[in-house]
C-alpha cells in the first residue's frame, strides 16, 4: 500500500461522512490512484468531477475547500460593505446537490458573509441564479451542478456580481488558494443562522414576466403543440408553465419529468446526444406536435427537434442559432426595434453562418473563446464601446436572447424558439424550411464536431501531443482545398487570453478548429464546411477529417 497516494492515507484515517467512508473502503488501487493523484481544478465552466471520495472527486471535502478558497478571494478583494451584499446559491437535481449547497451556505455564514438560498433550498435553473444576482445586487453566486454531464458527476460554478461566470484571471487565483489549503474534514461546525436568508419570491416572478416579454406576438391561445422534457432537471416548473401561459399546448414527457438524480428515463442528460430525443419523438408522433424542446439538467442549454415533411428533424446548436438570429433581427427591423450599433456574440468555434446574417442587418460580430463566460465578459464592455446587445450564442446549444442573464439561458431560448416555430407554422413553413432559405442565400453550411475521449494522465498527454503535432504539421490543404490562414490562440488573439486552440481557414470559406475540452477528458475537432448543398458540404467535411486523421494525426477510427 506504500505506493498509494499520500492523500489517500490521510483520508482513510479521518472520520468521513458515511457514504464516503463506505466507498473509500471498497476502492481498488487503480481507483485510488485516479481519485487521489490530482486535485480538482476550475475549467471552461466551473469545477466538475465524479462524485466520491478523493481530492480529484466532488464530495463534501472538495466542496468545502473550493468554498473556503472562494471566501478567501472575496475577502481579499472586496470591502466589508461590498461583502454585505451577500451571495446567492442554487443547485440542480444531482446526487448531493442539496447537501452541497447547504454545506456551502453554512460555510459562508460561518465566515460572516450573508447567503441567499431559494425557497426551502429547492432546486433552481442556472439562468434563474444569473438573473437573481443582478436583480438583488448580490456580490456573487454559486451553482452546484454538473450541467449535462452523466449522473455520476457533480460540479461547482461561480458567478460574479454581473451574473457572469468568473474568468480565469479570478478562478486561477481561487485555484491557487485551494492548493495552499489543507483538506478540512470537519463538515459540522457552528455558524450564524441569521446570515442565511431566502430569495424574495418577487425576484422569480419578475424573471417569468421578463421571459414572457421576449415575445413579439403575445397571445392567449395558439393552435400549436409542443412536446417538452426537462430531462429530470430544473426547468420543469419554468418552461412548461411559461409556455402554457403564452398559449401553447405543452405535452410533458412524464417518464423524464421527475427530479431523478440517476436520470433513469433518459439515454443521456445532454440534449446534444441524438438518442436523448427518442422518447420525446414518440410523444410528438402520438400527439402530432410541431416542436420538441429539451433542456439539460440546469436549464442553461436547449435542444430542439422540428416536425418537417412528416418526420422530426433534430437541429444542432449551429443550425438553431442562425434561425434564432434571423427571426430576432428581422422582427427588430420590421418593428423598428433594432437598437443603434447592434452587436452579436459567438465563439471562435461556432458557425460563421450567423456572422453573415448579422452583417446583412448591420450588426457587429464579436467572437470569443469557448465558454459563455467570455461572452458575458464582452457584454460588460458594451457601454464603453457604444454597442447594444441583440444576441449571444455558442455552438454547444447555449443562447441568450436578452441580457437579463449573463450566462446561457435555455428558458429564454425555449420561449423564443417556440414563437419562431409557431410564427413560421402560420406561413406553412417549418424551422427547417427557414434554415434552407438561409442556406440558399449564404451557402449550405455543414457543421460537425468530432469528440475524441482520452482519459487519465496518459490521455491528457496524448491530447496535448495531438495539438502540438498540428502546430508543426505545416498543413497546406485538405481534400485538395488550400488553407488560406492558420490561427494559433495559445498566446492570445483578438484581445483574448491564450487558449490551446488552433483554427485552419480554407479558401472556400470552410474551416476547422481543434481544442482540448476544459471540462471533460477529450479533444474536439470543429468543422464548418460550405458548399452548394448540405450533401456536398458533408462529403467535404468527411474527406477533410479523413485526410487530417490518417495523414497528420494517425488517429484510429476506434478512437473517434
Amino acid at each position: 500500500m506504500n505506493h498509494l497516494p499520500k492523500k489517500y492515507e490521510i483520508w482513510k484515517n479521518q472520520l468521513l461522512p458515511k457514504h464516503l467512508q463506505t466507498q473509500l473502503e471498497k476502492m481498488q488501487p487503480t481507483e485510488i490512484e485516479l481519485a487521489f493523484s490530482n486535485e480538482l481544478e476550475f475549467g471552461t465552466a466551473g469545477m466538475r468531477g465524479m462524485i466520491g471520495p478523493g481530492t480529484n472527486r466532488i464530495n463534501e471535502i472538495t466542496i468545502m475547500k473550493a468554498t473556503l478558497a472562494f471566501i478567501t478571494y472575496l475577502k481579499r478583494t472586496y470591502s466589508i460593505k461590498e461583502l454585505a451584499q451577500g451571495i446567492i446559491i442554487a443547485h440542480d437535481n444531482r446526487h448531493f446537490s442539496t447537501e452541497f449547497s447547504w454545506l456551502t451556505a453554512k460555510l459562508f455564514a460561518k465566515h460572516n458573509i450573508l447567503v441567499f438560498l431559494f425557497k426551502d433550498n429547492d432546486l433552481r435553473p442556472t439562468p434563474v441564479l444569473s438573473y437573481s444576482i443582478l436583480k438583488i445586487n448580490a456580490l456573487a453566486g454559486i451553482v452546484i451542478t454538473a450541467s449535462h454531464n452523466p449522473p455520476e458527476y457533480n460540479g461547482y460554478k461561480i458567478y460574479d456580481q454581473y451574473g457572469c461566470q468568473f474568468l480565469p484571471n479570478v478562478t486561477d487565483i481561487i485555484g491557487e488558494i485551494m492548493t495552499k489549503l489543507d483538506d478540512d474534514f470537519q463538515i459540522e461546525f457552528p455558524y450564524d443562522t441569521s446570515l442565511i436568508k431566502e430569495i424574495a419570491p418577487t425576484v422569480e416572478t419578475n424573471y417569468r414576466n421578463d421571459i414572457k416579454k421576449l415575445q413579439f406576438y403575445p397571445q392567449q391561445t395558439r393552435n400549436f403543440k409542443i412536446v417538452f422534457s426537462n430531462l429530470h432537471g430544473t426547468s420543469r416548473e419554468w418552461v412548461k408553465p411559461i409556455l402554457e401561459e403564452c398559449g401553447y399546448q405543452v405535452i410533458l414527457v412524464t417518464e423524464q419529468a421527475d427530479y431523478d438524480p440517476d436520470f433513469k428515463g433518459v439515454v443521456s442528460p445532454n440534449p446534444e446526444v441524438k438518442a436523448t430525443f427518442d422518447l420525446a419523438i414518440q410523444y410528438a408522433k402520438k400527439h402530432d406536435a410541431q416542436l420538441i424542446i429539451l433542456n439539460d439538467p440546469d436549464a442553461d442549454r436547449i435542444g430542439i427537434a422540428v416536425k418537417h415533411l412528416n418526420d422530426y428533424v433534430l437541429l444542432t446548436g449551429n443550425e438553431t442559432a442562425p434561425i434564432l438570429l434571423e427571426y430576432l433581427l428581422s422582427h427588430y427591423q420590421k418593428r423598428k426595434l433594432m437598437p443603434k450599433k447592434p452587436v452579436m456574440y459567438n465563439t471562435f468555434v461556432s458557425t460563421t453562418l450567423t456572422d453573415a446574417i448579422a452583417k446583412t442587418y448591420g450588426c457587429q460580430v464579436i467572437k470569443t473563446l469557448t465558454g459563455f463566460k467570455w461572452i458575458g465578459a464582452e457584454m460588460l464592455k458594451e457601454k464603453e464601446r457604444d454597442l447594444n446587445f441583440v444576441f449571444g450564442f455558442e455552438e454547444a446549444y447555449g443562447y441568450v436572447i436578452k441580457d437579463i442573464t449573463r450566462d446561457k439561458d435555455g428558458i429564454q431560448a425555449a420561449i423564443v424558439l417556440a414563437e419562431a416555430a409557431w410564427y413560421y407554422y402560420q406561413q406553412q413553413k417549418s424551422l427547417v424550411d427557414i434554415l434552407t432559405t438561409i442556406y440558399q442565400k449564404f451557402g449550405y453550411y455543414y457543421c460537425h464536431t468530432v469528440n475524441i475521449i482520452l482519459t487519465g494522465t496518459a490521455g491528457q498527454k496524448t491530447i496535448n501531443t495531438m495539438l502540438e503535432d498540428l502546430r508543426v504539421s505545416n498543413i497546406t490543404s485538405l481534400n485538395n482545398i488550400a488553407i488560406s490562414k492558420v490561427e494559433d490562440y495559445q498566446t492570445g488573439l483578438y484581445g483574448m487570453p491564450g487558449q490551446n486552440l488552433l483554427k485552419f481557414y480554407f479558401i472556400d470559406g470552410s474551416w476547422f478548429a481543434a481544442r482540448a475540452s476544459g471540462t471533460e477528458p477529450k479533444i474536439k475537432f470543429y468543422f464548418v464546411c460550405v458548399d452548394q448543398s448540405t450533401k456536398a458540404a458533408k462529403a467535404k467535411m468527411t474527406a477533410m477529417y479523413q485526410e487530417l486523421t490518417t495523414k497528420y494525426l494517425k488517429i484510429n477510427k476506434e478512437n473517434s
